[in-house]
């Protein structure tokens, strides 16, 4: 135990020592990602709309009262809206073939006003709320009025779905308070107003009143970012303190110490087990920070605003992202000692991590929740347990589970590379075979 503490402090002095190391195995993976997350709304927006912020927005009819929100709302900064009337509107089917044809993908939403007296004929929509708030502030009987806000999109394209769910929930709170505040005054002369909401007050309230959303969204990605940059930081020290040492030489040296076998192989696996595990938190960390600084609220945003998870969700994402960063190291490892050739190791250390690529992507685009069997999938149940904790549909069984196989996997996998430790030994090229392989 000794010898193994021993060699974890020597290994992780040589990484503190020089600090240009240290931030690209720390930082560098957390920094690059985040910027990818980032810039991938606004590439998906400039695919789906040819522009990169402000999405294009038709409105057919617009009141007075929208017209000003567009101009001063924050909200509407993310919308480039285009204002046309109804026989414009008309014309334009007419000139496009229709909504679900050219004009579907020039203007993904369309905002449509219509208003309507108790006759049944068209009015005004500003004025038919005005009258609607003097009805209620005289206690009048309410006439047939009729005024409504219709969102037309394209159903069938995903896209557009999910730009008309997020300009739905941008846009209809903030016009209705908007309206209040504009077309209400003889309501609120007469006494009317809002309720008087004592939580609106509470931070903590507004957190887990927004956490809900934010952690929905997050589960997409941020499990498999977890993942896969733990893994992308234990191949690359696996590589470095293992493979690169052996082809240098240097790690054979240390091997014909009187220092046992398995205390220089369990003090290298624990200075990757505990950089990669600090590694991952730290990008965690980055992007939790980042998402509460994050007000766009993009359709498209793979990082939602607000993400958060309370203290014991993330002792269950430690546990489990610590269990699965012994598994990879054990696997990293177990590659070393089997190969001999450094160009051999490095492209066979790669595989997982093109695996690892596929399963972020295929994460980002499932809207189906767990089943079982896969918590029986090394590595790929401690996404899918991480993916159920943002979600809120964690089970403890799952989490039992999950530790069994990655750390029973681990232990077999460790018991390989002790078996085979010789693969410290760098042999020369001349005592290999054509495999690479040392020659018996």
């Amino acid at each position: 135990m000794r010898h193994t503490f021993t060699i974890f402090r020597w290994e992780i002095k040589k990484i503190m020592n020089n600090w240009r190391r240290t931030l690209v195995i720390f930082l560098m993976p957390a920094v690059i990602m985040l910027v990818a997350l980032n810039v991938f709304p606004l590439l998906i927006n400039y695919l789906s709309t040819g522009h990169l912020q402000s999405r294009p927005v038709l409105v057919v009819n617009a009141p007075e009262s929208f017209q000003e929100f567009a101009r001063t709302s924050s909200k509407s900064e993310l919308y480039d809206f285009s204002f046309v009337s109804s026989s414009e509107w008309r014309l334009l089917e007419k000139e496009y073939g229709g909504y679900h044809g050219d004009l579907s993908r020039k203007w993904p939403l369309v905002l449509a006003f219509t208003a309507q007296d108790a006759d049944g004929f068209r009015m005004d929509f500003d004025a038919a709320v005005s009258e609607y708030y003097i009805e209620v502030a005289y206690d009048l009987a309410p006439d047939d009025l009729y005024a409504e806000v219709d969102v037309y999109y394209d159903a069938g394209s995903f896209t557009n779905y999910t730009q008309a769910e997020t300009f739905i929930l941008n846009i209809k709170e903030s016009y209705s308070d908007f309206l209040f505040e504009k077309l209400g005054e003889v309501y609120k002369e007469t006494g009317g107003g809002r309720r008087f909401d004592i939580d609106a007050f509470n931070p903590y309230t507004f957190i887990m009143k927004n956490r809900a959303n934010a952690n929905t969204g997050a589960a997409r990605t941020i499990p498999g970012i977890l993942i896969l940059l733990m893994y992308y930081c234990v191949y690359s020290l696996s590589g470095e303190i293992m493979a690169a040492s052996r082809e240098s030489g240097f790690l054979t040296k240390v091997y014909l110490t009187p220092i046992p076998e398995i205390s220089l192989l369990s003090g290298k696996m624990l200075t990757v087990v505990v950089v990669s595990t600090i590694s991952s938190m730290l990008t965690y960390f980055l992007l939790f920070l980042s998402s509460w600084i994050n007000h766009s609220n993009s359709a498209f945003s793979l990082l939602p605003f607000g993400l958060f998870l309370t203290p014991t969700q993330l002792l269950y994402c430690f546990l489990t992202l610590l269990v699965t960063s012994f598994l990879m190291c054990a696997l990293c490892f177990g590659i070393v000692f089997k190969i001999r050739r450094m160009e051999d190791v490095l492209m066979n250390l790669q595989i997982p991590l093109v695996l690892l690529v596929f399963e972020f992507f295929g994460m980002m685009f499932r809207p189906s929740q767990s089943l079982p069997l896969e918590f029986m999938l090394p590595v790929h149940n401690a996404i899918m347990l991480i993916r159920d904790i943002f979600l809120g549909h964690f089970q403890m069984k799952n989490l039992a589970i999950t530790l069994l196989i990655n750390g029973m996997l681990t232990v077999v996998l460790v018991a390989l590379c002790i078996k085979n430790t010789d693969g410290m030994i760098h042999i020369s090229q001349g005592g290999t075979d054509d495999t690479g392989n040392p020659r018996k």
